[in-house]
């Protein structure tokens, strides 16, 4: 699917620092931990002198398994620390994830690649209780 985006995106009803706030929180319920928080509008605004909307990169860690377990795959190495990007859009708050297909039939179980799967899966859920899957825009 050509057309499909690299990314989801969901959109949360609440200004930039609620909407952080409420992430964070459903995040930790979920156990799913914050290895480092970047935030791209301040590092713009103090090296460069350019002020833009606030923005927020979080890296979420993957399961142990994904780093070194028995079944380590590259590109699931690749792609950790899962990066979400959370940005102000008006009064709403956009949060970005990577896109990472599910475990598929005859993968693995035990895989780093199915672990990841399942780990983004887990993400997406955790979002998906303080905002809504925003409409693809054509």
């Amino acid at each position: 699917m050509p057309d499909e985006s690299a990314t989801t995106t969901y959109c949360i009803p609440e200004p930039f620092d609620e909407a952080v706030r409420s992430l964070l929180r459903v995040l930790a319920e979920a156990n799913l931990k914050i290895v480092y928080k970047l935030d791209l509008s301040a590092r713009l605004r103090h090296r460069l002198l350019v002020d833009t909307p606030p923005c927020l990169v979080l890296f979420a860690g993957p399961p142990m398994s994904i780093r070194n377990g028995p079944t380590g795959h590259p590109g699931a190495a690749a792609l950790t620390p899962l990066h979400i990007v959370v940005s102000a859009r008006g009064p709403h708050t956009e949060i970005h994830i990577l896109r990472i297909p599910p475990p598929y039939d005859g993968m693995r179980e035990d895989s780093a690649m199915a672990d990841l799967g399942r780990f983004c899966g887990r993400l997406s859920q955790a979002i998906e209780t303080i905002g809504m899957r925003a409409v693809l825009r054509g």
